[in-house]
């Protein structure tokens, strides 16, 4: 939501907006347009999240990788396929027999190598789940986020609509002030003003709402242009004052991201012992079936071999890449970590101090502003004072309402942040 200054056309109008609409809510609970939107997409925020989930191909990707990670690991400790060879022998000599050689080996990794490979490969699965809840996170904070702004402005529109007619009867009282002598022709004409500037307004926030139901939709992979149902609720609020300490903790329990590097490190540790113990030779052993000429029997014989890791820089290289994998992996964990912590902190900050900004706002501010602007316009009703003392104290009083419904929605942004970064609802 925009800020502007005190005095713009614009501000007041949007205070104006905000202040009818907590003063007549309950009117407009009542209207059919809401009580039907209750069940329809784009009604509350939690419809908009699980279509996300099912339509989003940003999320079926994440899903998909970890389905890759998983078939991978499935067949990671499997022995390399057997190789077959055939020679033919032949000899000029007749005493000497020729004939055929076929041979089948198989090479046998030794030392846990097949143990480590797998290892590692659930440890990959593990980490592509962790980045596949972590993109369900994001994409439900991003949600969250515009689906609280498409309600502000569509309560703002709903109200501002009010605005015009409030408009129409302080014209009709200014002329009839006017026509009694007993005001100006000015007052009228700032009536009218009011009424024209509120269809301003208006105009102005539907083509905000347009541009936020484009951005919702596109979040949850619909056309741009596809209807949505009015907000009918903000999600409900924990009142519960959070503490940093017990967020840090649910943080390194269940945020995605570091479950993702804790899984990521793992990965690293076993290529790292992986990589030391290819200096360690594997087993290979085959069989040989030899098809002699000139009507001999058939020969059988078996054969077992090692490969013998000569130091021609491979291993060493192997070795050095493993280590350096293992230290980044750790230190992105690190980073990540102090950035959770930073996060956290920040929004909780933030939180505390919207709800302390609302508490002041409507305990304190909003009824005082509220008499003031009640006593003055009850006075021009009955013909006493003026009509720009009356316009300037509702000014006043509807300021007072627009800050309370910023605190609000930036309860409503911190909280959604604090969810994501926890893992999980506050």
């Amino acid at each position: 939501m925009r800020a502007a200054p005190r005095l713009s056309v614009s501000a007041r109008v949007a205070a104006v907006t905000v202040a009818l609409f907590l003063i007549a809510s309950p009117v407009l609970a009542d209207r059919p347009a809401l009580a039907q939107a209750g069940t329809a997409l784009g009604a509350n925020v939690e419809g908009l999240l699980a279509a996300a989930r099912q339509l989003s191909p940003s999320l079926r990707a994440a899903a998909l990788d970890t389905a890759a990670a998983q078939a991978k690991a499935e067949g990671a400790d499997a022995l390399d396929d057997p190789m077959f060879n055939a020679g033919y022998q032949y000899y000029r000599n007749p005493t000497v027999f020729s004939g055929v050689a076929v041979t089948v080996t198989q090479s046998f990794p030794l030392w846990g190598k097949r143990d480590l490979r797998r290892q590692a490969a659930l440890a990959d699965m593990a980490a592509a789940r962790g980045r596949e809840q972590s993109a369900r996170d994001e994409s439900d904070e991003r949600i969250k986020d515009a689906f609280a702004q498409y309600y502000a402005i569509s309560r703002q529109i709903a109200v501002s609509r009010n605005i015009v007619g409030v408009a129409l009867r302080m014209n009709a009282a200014a002329n009839a002030r006017y026509g009694q002598g007993g005001g100006s022709q000015a007052d009228a004409i700032q009536a009218l003003s009011e009424e024209t500037t509120a269809k301003i307004e208006i105009s102005r926030l539907q083509g905000e709402r347009d541009a936020i139901r484009a951005r919702i939709n596109t979040l949850i992979a619909r056309p741009a242009d596809a209807p949505l149902a009015e907000p009918s609720r903000l999600p409900s609020r924990n009142t519960t004052e959070p503490v940093l300490g017990a967020l840090l903790e649910r943080a390194r329990n269940a945020n995605p991201i570091l479950s993702a590097g804790d899984a990521e490190i793992e990965a690293a540790r076993a290529r790292q012992t992986l990589a030391d113990k290819a200096w360690y030779p594997d087993l290979t052993i085959g069989a040989v079936s030899l098809l002699q000429s000139q009507q001999q029997p058939v020969g059988a014989a078996a054969t077992i071999g090692f490969n013998i890791p000569v130091p021609w820089g491979r291993e060493a290289s192997q070795q050095r890449e493993a280590a350096a994998q293992l230290s980044a992996t750790q230190q992105r964990y690190d980073a990540t970590w102090l950035t959770i912590q930073g996060t956290l902190a920040e929004s909780l900050a933030r939180l505390k101090a919207a709800r302390n900004t609302e508490a002041l706002l409507r305990n304190q501010s909003l009824p005082q502003a509220r008499a003031a602007m009640q006593s003055l316009l009850a006075s021009y009703s009955q013909g006493k004072g003026d009509l720009a003392s009356s316009i300037a104290a509702e000014h006043r009083a509807h300021d007072v309402e627009l800050l309370l419904l910023k605190a609000e929605l930036d309860q409503q942004v911190e909280l959604a942040a604090i969810e994501r970064v926890i893992g999980g609802p506050l």
